[in-house]
């Protein structure tokens, strides 16, 4: 019998680079897991909260959904989790 613990894929790459098309492919692929896509998030924040945005530096609101989808599917779900958009930013 083979027991496989939860898996965690990362995202990296600059923006247009595929990290959402490949992070969709691979759920299709990996049984029982769930992309976690900071697209979303964006838009959610654009859609509703767009005056709670930082005016400069980094999106740490974006940042702090993020991390509470990713904490609340850690403690409370099993899925194998896919964080899709960590973007570098294009001078990297």
């Amino acid at each position: 019998m083979i027991i496989i613990k939860r898996v965690l894929v990362m995202t990296v790459g600059k923006t247009h680079s595929g990290k959402t098309t490949f992070a969709r492919a691979l759920e299709k692929m990996l049984f029982n897991s769930v992309v976690i896509d900071q697209d979303n998030h964006a838009e959610f924040i654009n859609t509703y909260y767009k005056t709670l945005q930082p005016k400069q530096g980094p999106n740490t609101f974006k940042h702090a959904i993020t991390q509470t989808i990713v904490d609340y599917a850690i403690n409370h779900s099993n899925y194998h989790l896919i964080i899709c958009n960590s973007n570098r930013s294009r001078k990297n």
